[in-house]
């Protein structure tokens, strides 16, 4: 997931009068070291164009020097173990407000927060404080508009106070974005993880200009869900479709399962379950590219979260196959949001220079 390789700045210059380079948004890639710590060394702060630099690993860390640098607390069970997120030019600003990380250029911001949670804690009333904050300071950016967010929680399918700890989180969440008059048409792509690391880890990614949100025809919308699921049902688009640097066509694809309408299929069949996955990841990529013409094969990566490590052989062969050669697989160890799930895929596509005029209207998805 490293950026463009060095150049000379002569080089640079013979390159811009010619063409002008698309650089992706978001690459994986691989580093050889623990990504239980931060690097203090690391040159990251010296690299204008670089908006987030995200690391998977044995515990939730940040570094007070360098906000653009997090560990999430999700092991890495192989392949890359590391994401970057690069705009095409500099420069960026980075800081903190309060124990909010943050790091924004003209269009795009990144920002961060981890929150202890000490023994009795009210999950709900934690989550609910954690967003309120992260909404107010995004409102009053200048990149106000929410694309993707995404939550790592410990016990994620324990329970406490006669809920499931993943109802909690959904409460708090619901409760953060009512106080902050988020409609649900406007909620963000998002995922959920269960983490065996303390604490409840929250980063996003927002915009100066709105995103489009995308639902699946297959699913009931996540926040239209019945009341056995949760007080408050899940506040989350299916995907979120948006304009990136150079005029890119990003589509950002929530957590997603084996899920049809609103029930679970095939519970605790690994196998099917990838199978039922993939079929709404199709879905939302057809959904989420609009027009098809130029944009059959946009360069795609994927984020794979197994309840067991141990299966990783059972299910790499087929993802390896469906994605292609081109792709790029990341697999973490995480519980899924529901005890019968064993594993949750999120996928990112990433398209260039696409016209606004050549995408398709997307009308709202009925199940």
């Amino acid at each position: 997931m490293s950026g463009a390789p060095a150049r000379s700045e002569g080089l640079g210059r013979k390159l811009r009068s010619k063409k002008t380079v698309q650089v992706p948004m978001l690459a994986y890639d691989t580093v050889y070291n623990d990504y239980g710590h931060t690097d203090e060394s690391d040159n990251a702060t010296a690299d204008c164009t670089l908006l987030a630099d995200i690391g998977f690993g044995p515990r939730h860390q940040r570094s007070s020097s360098n906000p653009r640098r997090i560990v999430i607390g999700t092991p890495p069970i192989s392949g890359c173990n590391r994401e970057r997120w690069r705009l095409s030019t500099g420069p960026v600003t980075s800081g903190w407000s309060g124990d909010i990380g943050y790091v924004y250029s003209g269009d795009f911001l990144f920002a961060h927060l981890l929150i202890d949670e000490p023994a009795g804690t009210d999950l709900a009333q934690l989550t609910r404080a954690a967003y309120g904050r992260l909404l107010a300071f995004v409102r009053d950016s200048q990149c106000p508009e929410l694309l993707r967010i995404w939550n790592y929680l410990p016990r994620i399918n324990e329970q406490e106070r006669g809920l499931e700890r993943y109802q909690a989180f959904c409460l708090g969440r619901a409760q953060a974005f009512t106080d902050a008059d988020v409609p649900a048409h406007q909620f963000p792509a998002a995922t959920a993880i269960g983490s065996p690391a303390p604490g409840l880890s929250v980063h996003l990614l927002a915009s100066r200009q709105p995103g489009t949100p995308i639902e699946n025809p297959r699913q009931i919308r996540a926040y239209e869900y019945p009341l056995p699921y949760s007080p408050r049902p899940p506040s989350f688009a299916r995907a979120m479709r948006y304009i990136g640097p150079q005029q890119s066509l990003e589509l950002a694809i929530s957590g997603t399962a084996s899920i049809v309408g609103h029930v679970t299929m095939h519970p605790h069949n690994l196998g099917r379950q990838l199978h039922e996955t993939l079929r709404n990841l199709d879905i939302l990529r057809e959904q989420g590219q609009g027009s098809p013409q130029g944009l059959s094969n946009p360069r795609l990566l994927l984020k794979v979260y197994l309840r067991d490590p141990g299966r990783l052989p059972e299910i790499a062969p087929r993802l390896f196959e469906w994605a292609g050669a081109q792709s790029q697989i990341m697999y973490l160890q995480g519980a899924i949001c529901r005890r019968a799930l064993e594993i949750e895929i999120e996928a990112h596509s990433s398209a260039p220079h696409v016209s606004p005029n050549r995408l398709t209207r997307i009308e709202p998805a009925r199940y």
